[in-house]
């Protein structure tokens, strides 16, 4: 049976509990960095199975999540209780043609935007981190429920990359 909306949302907040999300924003592009070192271009875009996202895939997703987030957190710095649009994923892999990407852009423009991003979230008050918009999909959300949510979105595509990695050279990469 398919993960419900609700189900996936408890997972990749399940995924931070306990945890510095901030810290996890930040560590993201220096660990898929180091899995992905020495892996070929090949394995990086070839899926896994048919309608399956390969890690080139991933990445593009990654970078282009990155900036939209970027752009939703300034929204919501800026104005008062925004709304917040949600988006088909499906479709921006498609108009995006995250197949095409080459990998190691879409892993540099993520880090890059990351970095930009995290300096953000870091230098924010208590105040600023409570701030709300209403989404579409999740409702309320604060801007530190928002980097808790990135965070977990993190390290549930990190699992991803990581299990595609090892499935492609047969043996898990650092």
């Amino acid at each position: 049976m398919a993960e419900t909306f609700e189900e996936y949302v408890g997972r990749i907040e399940g995924y931070v509990e306990g945890r510095d999300p901030v810290r996890i924003l930040r560590e993201t592009p220096r660990r898929l960095a180091r899995r992905l070192d020495g892996v070929s271009r090949r394995a990086l875009t070839s899926p896994p199975a048919p309608g399956k996202w390969s890690v080139g895939q991933i990445l593009a997703h990654l970078s282009e999540i990155e900036l939209l987030w970027g752009y939703r957190l300034r929204t919501m710095l800026e104005r008062e209780d925004p709304e917040i649009v949600g988006m088909d994923q499906e479709v921006w892999a498609r108009v995006g043609r995250y197949e095409r990407r080459d990998p190691a852009a879409s892993l540099a423009l993520f880090a890059a935007l990351r970095r930009a991003h995290v300096e953000l979230l870091s230098a924010l008050t208590p105040k600023e981190l409570a701030r709300r918009g209403t989404h579409s999909q999740f409702g309320k959300l604060t801007i530190a429920r928002i980097a808790r949510l990135l965070a977990g979105h993190d390290v549930n595509h990190a699992r991803q990359i990581e299990a595609l990695v090892k499935g492609r050279t047969g043996r898990a990469r650092r």
